[in-house]
Order: structure tokens, then sequence, then C-alpha cells
């Protein structure tokens, strides 16, 4: 498969205007959202439907993934720690909610249990759309309730994080920008190449594996002061465009418009996540030593790669946003399909039940 074609050209000479003039907006990760908003408005006005490669998508997942872990240090680790146990209990509290919105929004709408419930919940579409076609749940309106999610949490956080957050601990901030990274020797790209041929063996059995592979092996390095090779600030654009690009040719404007009204209440239910999850980094944030920007964007349901960004843009800590925001990914695909798959079981058992005693 070529890495190009007249459509793909196409489709990311619009995704570099976008991120273009996003960056010139002054717009939070304008190479992710430009792209993507660009892509959107073209499917919209221009019925555009857009080509990305998969290739190219893939090796800016590996790249973001080295961006990340180059930002941890031999304190990360340390300061990570004290946090697991607060973190896991919120956060767990967070998927909860998610999945007592989705019940409540079954009794309200003619849309069934399993499907409003999967549709509620923050985790990775992949994971969730298997698990909903397992539980015989409807995986076209879970594709879309998802989608509408992915679209709230892409465009809310990232402007809200830069209007609320920048400027809230300013000597966090300033810490951390302070922190000089460390550029090491040339010859590291070998480790690097060696790294992203793991990635790339591993990226089906590891989940977000593109992502989560090389900055955990980037950030033992860092951490046992053995820097590897940092790459070209333009590198790192062209990572976050290859992703942006991706995001806005997945998102499909007939899905949505064919759900229709119910749009609107899976919306409502994505903003309140959001609004809960910033309630919740604000409570995270009291109880430990973290910087509120640090708290929030560790604790929203939002993708890593994102919030990482975003956190690195508004002056948090990357390294411990990533680490907590794998974790939560983690908690959701290994812990949160089998807990589905309980919890519906038990309802559908206890309202079967019912229905025989009225009868």
């Amino acid at each position: 498969m070529l890495f190009f074609n007249s459509g793909i050209f196409i489709t990311y000479l619009i995704g570099s205007i976008g991120g273009v003039i996003s960056y010139l907006l002054n717009l939070p990760i304008p190479w992710i959202l430009g792209p993507l908003l660009f892509i959107l408005l073209s499917k919209i006005f221009c019925s555009f439907q857009g080509e990305y490669s998969i290739r190219l998508r893939n090796i800016g997942f590996v790249i973001i993934g080295f961006q990340i872990g180059g930002t941890f240090t031999a304190t990360t680790i340390d300061h990570v720690i004290p946090y697991l146990l607060p973190f896991s209990i919120l956060t767990i509290g967070i998927i909860l909610i998610s999945i007592g919105n989705g019940f409540l929004l079954s009794r309200w709408l003619p849309i069934d249990m399993k499907t409003s419930m999967l549709g509620a919940v923050p985790g990775g579409l992949s994971v969730i759309i298997a698990l909903s076609e397992s539980l015989k749940a409807n995986a076209a309106i879970v594709t879309i309730f998802h989608t509408i999610r992915l679209l709230a949490v892409l465009l809310i956080v990232p402007l809200l994080a830069t209007q609320l957050l920048v400027g809230n601990d300013l000597s966090s901030q300033e810490a951390f920008q302070s922190t000089e990274v460390e550029q090491g020797p040339i010859w590291t790209l070998i480790i690097i190449i060696a790294i992203s041929i793991l990635a790339w063996t591993l990226q089906n059995k590891v989940p977000a594996g593109l992502v989560v592979i090389p900055m955990i092996l980037m950030a033992m390095f860092q951490i046992n002061h053995f820097p590897l090779y940092h790459f070209s600030e333009y590198l790192y654009i062209f990572a976050q465009l290859a992703i942006g690009v991706q995001l806005g040719c997945s998102i499909s404007i007939d899905d949505i418009s064919k759900a229709g009204k119910y749009c609107v209440y899976y919306l409502i239910v994505s903003i309140t996540l959001i609004a809960i999850s910033f309630g919740f980094g604000y409570l995270f944030s009291k109880i430990t030593s973290l910087d509120l920007a640090t708290a929030i964007l560790s604790l929203v349901p939002g993708g890593l790669v994102e919030m990482a960004l975003t956190a690195e843009s508004v002056g948090a800590d990357p390294s411990i946003v990533g680490s907590l925001q794998t974790l939560r990914l983690l908690t959701i695909v290994l812990l949160l399909p089998f807990a589905l798959k309980y919890l519906l079981q038990k309802i559908e058992k206890r309202e079967s039940m019912n229905h025989e005693n009225k009868v």
C-alpha cells in the first residue's frame, strides 16, 4: 500500500492548512485540532470524504510516544506513586458515573440498555465496539455515541484547559518549563529504531501499544540518566498532524445525522462527564500535591496523546499526565469489559425475574 495517492494528498493538504491556521490563531494542540476541524468542515460543506494513511498515523503514534516519554525525569516515578490510590478511586468513580448515566438514558429513551451503557462509558472505541458485538448490542449506535464523546472531549477539554488552567499554579509550571531536556547522542537512533520495531510488532497485543511502548521505554532510559536522541520539533508537528487527519477522517457526519435527536442527549452526557471529571480533578489536586492542571488532565476521559500534549501546552506535567492516563487506559481496557459484562448480566437477570413475578 502506497503512503500517498491523490485523495490522501488532498486530505493531508487540508489538514496542514487547518494546522497552520489553528497555530496562528493560538488554539490548543493546533496540529491535532486544526486538521480535525478543517476535515470535518470539508465533510459538512463540500461533501469531502477524506482518506488517510494508516502507516503515517501509526508512525505519528510512535513519535508521540517518544515525545511523551522524553518528558520523564528520574523523579517522575517517585512523584506518581503517591497518587496511584486516590487516582484509581476517582477513575473508577468516573467510570461508574458514566455507566449510571447510560443506564438512566436507557430508561428515558427507546434505546436498549446494553447499547446505551456501552455508548456512555469512556472506553477506547475498538474495545467498546468489540464488547458491544459480543453482548449483542447495537454496534452502529454505540459507534455514533462514542464519536460524539470523542468530538466533545477533543474540542472542549483543550479549550477549557487553555482558558481556565493556565496560570493556576505558576510555580509548578515554571519548575516544569525550566527543566531542560538533555539531548542524547545521535547513535541512540539505533535504539529508537529497535523500540519502534518492537512497538510495531506488539501493537495488537498491548493496549495503545504504538504509543505506550515507546513512551515507557523512552521514560526508562530518561529515568536511568541515559537520554536517547530527541527528534526535531517539526517531526513532532508531523506526528500530531497525522493523528489529527486520522481523527477527522474517522468521524462520519452521515452516522451522526442518522442518530438524530439522540445525539443531543449523549452530547449532554459527554459534557456532564467532562464537568464531573473537572470537579474530580479539583478534588484530586486538593488531596494531593498535584497542581490543578495536571490533576484535571490526568482524570479527564480524553485520549492519552491529546491530554499529554494539552498538559505540555498549558504548563502542566505531561510525564505525570501520560503515566496516569496510561493507568486509566489499562483500567478501562483490562477491567471495564469484564465489569460491564457482569453488570449487564446481573441487571438482565433481575429484570427477567421481575417480569416472571409479574406474570
